[in-house]
């Protein structure tokens, strides 16, 4: 169902409109691309000029088996992180009061469980995404049934990230920080984060159509769009998504007016109608820079973070579950925003075309530029750049952590002045960047940038997207990129294959003179690596990826982590009998080399498994 609100943002003098030009018929053809291009069900849109909606329209099904088209006005789809400007705006209402400071340590308003961090982190760090915490997500962030819920406070305390940085150094994203703001404004307001969010945000801006509450209330639950995975080439039926675990990081289903409403009060001073959630000024403090990188690169707000597009300044924030995948943007300079979700897995490529167009649309754009000139310096800052960069969002502590093994961001020179990036959510894909100024490169024919920084010793140590302020890449050195690893995992599983199949065949004459023990020894340490190679393949081949988040550690494998254990044993005593072998005198040097190179493999190979966090049971932790 469509609902046509009214056309006048495209009479607003405070943007370059051409103004004959129809939004909405230029809207449905941006739509209609992404629908021909992309596997769809459906999408809900709002846009809002000043203080009052514009334009609220659905496309495609809210449900592909009834044909139920989407109604913006009706249908609650679930905007993920988007959930997350809730939590900020009632923490910074709570802040208003005098009730929270920004820059006290959190555990004064904790009193259900201790936070063991090594440093204090305050609601300022949690905020830019700088309290230096891990971030995880499989096995827990999601849950399939009702009765997997537990509260707040218990999942806070059960899924403890740890520390690995200094707060206030980097910006690395965390579900888990927001939702411990979550339980900090139900600890500090006296009331559930469910209740308070719908008494003093939902009630006042007039959102009949939106809850945190999982599972849904009654009257809302008829009207849930139903969200789509891909499989076997179709899309099938998600069913609901619970995150109450986690509920402030991600929980609310909503109409799009509703957020609609939300978005009117941030570019009105905090207020809706003759209601007020926020002050002009508490506001305006939301919206203002808080904290980025690099003066070349988009800051984050309180909560928000910035997107700079065509010259222009937008805050807003992004939002994925399994199923949907969503987008709020705000200009609050020219009091203009959008919010879009969609309902289906292609929904999170469809957005940013829907979301650059619009901006297009209403911002003109610069043409993109192809051609750079170069600037002094440029050829010898290049070696210092290149290398392989790894997302500083993942676990460093937990099992979940190995999907940085697939691979790292390498970034490689052009030949002609430039760099190549990899795209990091398009595997595969990538753009040629030139420098514009020392450390900072621009993509060619496109809108991106990189920035590159240095540590306290002058080398090279991070790479930025300017656009993507919550989150950095870290330099790696040669023992610490997933190639080297990978390589030293593929050598390790030849060399047990060659070992063990010699020790078979030669176990009466030894291996050119190799004494029966360190034979013995290496053949142990193959045969244990092969059944853990194999194993771990066969457990992680037979994983339905679309499930992880609900199904991790996956069957089998606590078992075959006992195979890492066994191997640390031999390995650990055929490097202890490795001078033996040296000293050895029917062992010649070839044999002895043989040897030492298989058993310096494998010491290798148990050093990158224990770098993933696979030697011990720390994935239960």
């Amino acid at each position: 169902m469509r609902v046509l609100l009214s056309l006048t943002l495209l009479c607003v003098s405070t943007f370059s409109i051409a103004q004959e030009r129809d939004f909405e018929t230029y809207l449905d053809g941006l739509v209609a691309a992404q629908f021909k291009d992309y596997k769809l069900a459906g999408m809900t849109f709002v846009m809002v000029q000043g203080d009052q909606i514009t334009l609220a329209k659905g496309y495609g099904s809210a449900d592909l088996q009834t044909g139920e088209p989407v109604d913006p006005t009706r249908h609650l789809f679930r905007p993920g992180s988007v959930s997350k400007l809730f939590t900020w705006t009632a923490v910074m209402q709570l802040v208003e009061q005098g009730k929270l400071d920004l820059n006290t340590d959190v555990s004064e308003y904790i009193d259900q469980f201790e936070l063991p961090f090594p440093e204090p982190i305050t609601l300022t760090h949690i905020m830019t995404h700088t309290p230096g915490l891990e971030d995880g997500a499989a096995g827990y962030l999601f849950e399939e049934s009702e009765d997997d819920l537990i509260p707040l406070a218990e999942a806070m305390e059960r899924y403890l990230p740890n520390q690995v940085r200094a707060p206030g150094t980097h910006a690395s994203y965390s579900n888990w920080a927001t939702a411990l703001a979550g339980l900090i404004v139900a600890n500090v307001s006296g009331q559930s984060f469910e209740s308070y969010v719908e008494e003093h945000i939902f009630a006042p801006l007039n959102m009949p159509n939106a809850t945190f509450d999982e599972p849904l209330p009654d009257r809302l639950a008829p009207n849930m769009a139903t969200g789509y995975i891909n499989h076997q080439g179709t899309l099938k039926s998600a069913g609901f998504e619970f995150i109450k675990n986690f509920g402030p990081a991600g929980a609310l289903s909503a109409a799009s007016t509703d957020i609609g409403h939300f978005m009117i009060a941030h570019l009105n001073e905090g207020r809706f109608g003759d209601q007020r959630i926020l002050s002009p000024e508490t506001t305006a403090l939301m919206h203002a820079q808080l904290f980025r990188h690099h003066e070349s690169v988009a800051a984050t707000a309180h909560g928000f973070y910035e997107s700079w597009r065509n010259g222009r300044r937008f805050i807003g924030h992004g939002g994925d579950t399994i199923a949907f995948h969503s987008q709020l943007l705000i200009d609050p300079l020219n009091q203009f925003g959008i919010y879009l979700s969609f309902n289906a897995p292609d929904g999170a490529r469809a957005r940013s075309a829907i979301i650059d167009g619009i901006i297009d649309f209403y911002y003109p754009p610069e043409p993109p530029r192809f051609n750079f000139d170069p600037i002094d310096g440029t050829e010898a800052r290049i070696p210092e750049v290149v290398g392989a960069y790894r997302l500083n969002r993942r676990s460093y502590t937990k099992l979940d952590g190995i999907v940085a093994l697939a691979g790292d961001l390498t970034v490689t020179p052009t030949g002609d002045g430039g760099l190549f990036v990899p795209n990091p959510t398009n595997p595969g894909g990538g753009s040629k960047f030139f420098e514009v100024e020392p450390y900072v490169f621009d993509q060619v024919g496109g809108i991106n940038r990189v920035v590159f920084t240095k540590d306290a010793n002058g080398e090279v140590a991070h790479a930025l997207l300017a656009d993507v302020p919550i989150i950095v890449g870290d330099k790696l050195g040669p023992l610490e990129t997933a190639a080297n690893h990978q390589l030293v995992i593929v050598l390790t599983f030849l060399a047990s294959v060659f070992v063990f199949i010699n020790y078979l065949r030669n176990r009466k004459d030894g291996l050119t003179g190799i004494p029966a023990r360190g034979r013995f020894l290496l053949a142990g340490a193959s045969l244990t690596n092969l059944i853990y190679l194999i194993g771990f393949g066969l457990v992680f081949a037979s994983l339905d990826m679309q499930r992880v988040i609900y199904d991790f550690p996956p069957t089998g494998f606590p078992i075959i982590q006992i195979f890492p254990f066994v191997s640390l044993i031999f390995t650990l005593a055929a490097l202890y009998y490795l001078w033996p072998v040296w000293k050895a005198a029917e062992c010649n040097r070839w044999a002895s080399l043989r040897y030492s190179y298989v058993t310096i493999l494998f010491v290798l190979f148990l050093a990158v498994l224990n770098y993933w966090n696979l030697i011990g049971w720390n994935y239960y932790s």
